[in-house]
């Protein structure tokens, strides 16, 4: 069980949307922006929201942009975000991550994901979403330190490997679409999983 009770969301939304040709957290889904969809979703389930992020969106909240001495991708978001919460957010030893541009991420990641001591991530029957992540500060700050200067591309799948991230089961593949080309919501705007 985690020790830590308070809860603390980061949605990482500080990708380059390339594929997207646009920032995929401001487009349209359902009558709102994604990233406004993840934040309604989650707001009365965390204690506190952050952005992984170089601006807030207009949402009002903090943002973390990623530290440029960090790797590129999201493992240096979440290193970048390891490093800084304690002094963004004193309650905070830990946090979950989910991505911007999943709008059927199910409803009990968080409260799920958080339930252990240590990192975890989700998975269902065909592979491992470690972007859907829980990670302890103190595990990936062990991580980061480790690599020293370090600044090669490093995967998801590598860092749950290196904090011994406990793998949780979803049954429904569908819930973790994510959103990347133009293509990908079209589909999903016609197959609403939610």
């Amino acid at each position: 069980m985690n020790d830590n009770s308070f809860s603390c969301l980061v949605i990482l939304a500080g990708g380059q949307s390339r594929r997207m040709g646009r920032d995929k957290a401001t487009l349209q889904f359902d009558g709102q922006r994604l990233i406004d969809r993840a934040i309604a979703r989650y707001q009365s389930s965390v204690d506190r929201i952050f952005l992984s992020a170089t601006h807030d969106f207009d949402t009002g909240l903090d943002y973390i942009p990623d530290d440029p001495d960090m790797p590129d991708g999201p493992v240096g978001a979440i290193f970048t975000i390891a490093a800084q919460l304690r002094s963004l957010c004193s309650e905070a030893t830990s946090f979950t991550t989910i991505p911007v541009d999943a709008p059927f991420a199910p409803d009990d990641i968080v409260s799920r994901l958080h339930a252990v001591s240590g990192c975890s991530v989700a998975k269902t029957d065909q592979r491992l979403h470690p972007v859907f992540g829980h990670w302890q500060s103190d595990i990936v700050n062990g991580v980061r330190e480790s690599q020293g200067a370090n600044k090669q591309s490093l995967s998801l799948q590598w860092l749950a490997q290196q904090c011994n991230a406990i793998a949780f089961d979803w049954p429904d593949e569908a819930a973790f679409i994510n959103i990347n080309t133009p293509e990908d919501l079209a589909i999903a705007k016609r197959n609403d999983y939610s």
